[in-house]
């Protein structure tokens, strides 16, 4: 593979006549910025921090763990390596991760993953593959999420607490001190709920989906955004499928769609566990709706 020294600094830009995303290679290949064409004027979606410390926002990816845990770092490594460039077009980014000698003295396994970002129209698709070497002496076991994070509000001069939030949950896996405490309760949002009612500055760790699980988040001033996500296999529950975590009066909202659970390799919970030589994708979609 050839890729010129250009496509692996700073932003890579792509775009759709209503929608312009942006990749950042070398911070962990995440989506950097999501701009839609809203009433006449690109209005940017992503929260970015301007703190050099702390929280920085923008969509992370998340492997091979979500959440706090042992003996993996918390929220996994992928996301504070360099990530290679394996193509780009006018409206799609590919980028992608193999593992090494750090990788591997943190999590002994070879594996491969790619990363392809496409927009049409005001819709972005994000296919996150992962492949197992054949080398492996086991099945990989990962959990894997995506940390995106919105500002709040969306559009400027509206009221981030009245933003509105849809997810048709069943379930709300309680946590104690970060991890899951074993106890569930009944948490459904089938119609939208206002941020301002919905506390989620201790992250509400939501599953039981019938069906690929989705979340709308809506603006009041006349935009929302809609992810959805599907995956070849998902673990038995218990598995979180959506980490709402943010706080909306400080400008940030992260929906997080994962696969995975808190604490998952010491529960053994929760977790894709790969055989040695097999694939397993997972299909995000970003919509965009007035």
């Amino acid at each position: 593979m050839i890729v010129t020294l250009a496509l692996l600094v700073g932003q890579i830009v792509f775009n759709s006549m209503f929608l312009q995303g942006a990749v950042c290679p070398e911070r962990g290949g995440e989506l950097c910025s999501l701009k839609v064409l809203h009433k006449g004027e690109w209005v940017e979606t992503l929260y970015s921090s301007t703190s050099p410390t702390g929280w920085q926002g923008r969509a992370p990816w998340l492997w091979p763990a979500t959440g706090k845990g042992t003996p993996l770092p918390a929220h996994g490594f992928v996301r504070d390596l360099p990530w290679a460039v394996f193509g780009r077009t006018q409206d799609s980014v590919s980028v992608g991760l193999t593992d090494n000698e750090q990788t591997r003295a943190k999590y002994p396994f070879g594996f491969a993953l790619r990363a392809e970002y496409r927009v049409v129209d005001r819709q972005m698709t994000i296919r996150f593959r992962v492949a197992a070497s054949e080398a492996n002496q086991s099945a990989m076991p990962f959990a894997v999420g995506n940390h995106i994070t919105f500002r709040t509000p969306l559009v400027a001069g509206t009221e981030a607490d009245a933003m509105t939030l849809l997810s048709p949950s069943t379930v709300e896996y309680l946590k104690r001190d970060g991890a899951p405490s074993g106890e569930t309760v009944s948490r459904s949002l089938p119609k939208a709920v206002a941020l301002r009612d919905f506390d989620a500055r201790t992250a509400v760790s939501l599953g039981g989906y019938k069906g690929d699980p989705f979340m709308v988040l809506r603006d009041p001033g006349g935009l929302a955004v809609r992810i959805s996500h599907t995956a070849i296999s998902v673990p038995e529950e218990p598995v979180v499928r959506f980490n709402m975590w943010g706080d909306p009066s400080k400008g940030y909202f992260s929906p997080e769609p994962w696969v995975g659970l808190q604490d998952a390799h010491r529960l053994g919970k929760g977790l894709v566990r790969l055989a040695p030589g097999k694939d397993w994708e997972w299909v995000i979609t970003i919509a965009f709706v007035d």
